[in-house]
């Protein structure tokens, strides 16, 4: 399946310098909702790390939650104009690879769709 790409239409500044990473079963404490954001949530994962936690991520069982997948909460820095490649979606975010092949997340509102990646070396 031919992978798509977007356009950054807005500058976006990661808010964290560090990020969670968990593997399907970590478990993590589940802290408040995020009230601008609807079903993002606030994780203490067993290190003691904190980042916010889209529940698609998560099965949540009172103030603990088990990871039903993957995760990363790490965000791009990124300029207009810098091209992404999409992994997925999750709660108005969007999972994507920089020019540099760098995994992140940023915020579909700052995102284009632009077409579709034609050659494995969709960034040279």
């Amino acid at each position: 399946m031919p992978r798509q790409l977007f356009r950054v239409t807005q500058e976006h500044k990661a808010s964290y310098s560090y990020s969670l990473i968990a593997e399907t079963g970590d478990e993590a404490k589940v802290g408040n909702e995020d009230p601008e954001m609807p079903g993002w949530y606030w994780c203490t994962d067993v290190k003691g790390v904190n980042a916010w936690v889209p529940k698609t991520y998560l099965e949540i069982y009172g103030d603990t939650a088990v990871f039903n997948q993957p995760y990363n909460s790490v965000e791009h820095n990124a300029q207009p104009g810098e091209i992404m490649q999409y992994l997925g979606e999750a709660l108005g975010w969007v999972e994507c690879l920089n020019k540099e092949w760098k995994y992140g997340w940023i915020p579909a509102e700052k995102l284009e769709k632009i077409g579709e990646m034609k050659t494995p070396n969709f960034l040279s």
